[in-house]
């Protein structure tokens, strides 16, 4: 049996990847990545790191249909959001499950990095199941009340576990964002360098649904990703945040609804530009310079 953990850089599969080779012993650990090309690169450099200091096997995988996160949005036309968070499976969940069947040949235990208290769909998750446990038990209902279950490549799937077992277990399900932090320090090692810097979320970077700090952070760090944003929606035409995501007033693009009804929309520019004066309105007192230290986790301390 091998022992999979889906590492994505951030700071709970971090932790689930050392608690895993705790358990398990290295040889029998494999980190499996999966690269939506739309990571930090301070993220890319602690995967590698964490691995060769854990001394495990690194396998980065990703998806065979979309060469990237920004090639996804544009063949689909659209950016995810946070009622369709179709990137997750296109760019995680899929290629995740084409690797297993493609190149995984014995039973495996799945490590997963999710905690009950980072919402409240995932407090309803089990602790442990199977892996592919929602292809043959429902996990909604749709809106006419039939019940929906996973379908990507169900009868390969369904052959692959004639033959294998899918088990999973994740380890900090019932820890706080606070304790997994601590976990990674008490074993020598340091959590991702975002964290340090003011963001909460280190999968996607940015994600399409970060907090205006972590966009004030990254105005202020890495104005090298802010021009990626806007080339990208001159680019394509699409605004790559929410349409609604400042008020109305502070909005300058313009779409056509289904009433055939101008609405106005927040692109890019709009939102770093208010997101930009809003924090020098609210920190004018302030020192002028960035801290050098700005995580949600006491991590100067």
């Amino acid at each position: 049996m091998k022992v999979i953990v889906q590492f994505s850089g951030g700071k709970d599969s971090h932790a689930c990847l050392i608690w895993a080779v705790n358990k398990y012993g290295k040889k029998n650990v494999r980190a499996v990545f999966c690269d939506t090309y739309w990571d930090s690169p301070f993220t890319y450099k602690h995967i590698q790191d964490t691995c060769k200091l854990l001394d495990v096997e690194l396998k980065t995988i990703s998806s065979s249909k979309y060469d990237s996160f920004t090639d996804m949005a544009i063949k689909k036309g659209r950016m995810p959001s946070a009622l369709m968070r179709f990137c997750t499976t296109e760019l995680k969940v899929n290629p995740f499950v084409d690797y297993l069947l493609s190149e995984v040949r014995e039973s495996v235990l799945i490590i997963q990095g999710i905690r009950a208290l980072e919402s409240k769909k995932r407090s309803e998750m089990p602790k442990s199941c199977t892996y592919f446990k929602y292809y043959f038990e429902s996990y909604r209902t749709d809106k006419r009340g039939s019940k929906v279950y996973f379908n990507y490549r169900k009868k390969e799937v369904a052959n692959w576990l004639e033959f294998y077992d899918d088990s999973l277990f994740r380890p900090v399900f019932d820890w706080s964002g606070q304790d997994v932090i601590d976990y990674i320090i008490s074993h020598g090692h340091k959590p991702n360098v975002l964290y340090y810097l003011g963001f909460k979320r280190v999968g996607c970077f940015p994600c399409v649904m970060s907090s205006m700090t972590e966009l004030r952070e990254l105005i202020t760090r890495f104005p090298e990703r802010i021009k990626l944003i806007n080339d990208f929606e001159d680019k394509t035409g699409q605004t790559f945040f929410s349409y609604d995501y400042i008020p109305a007033k502070y909005r300058t693009g313009v779409k056509i609804n289904k009433s055939g009804k101008e609405v106005k929309i927040s692109t890019s520019r709009d939102i770093f530009k208010y997101v930009k004066e809003k924090y020098v309105v609210n920190t004018l007192f302030d020192d002028a310079d960035t801290p050098s230290c700005s995580s949600f986790f006491h991590l100067c301390e």
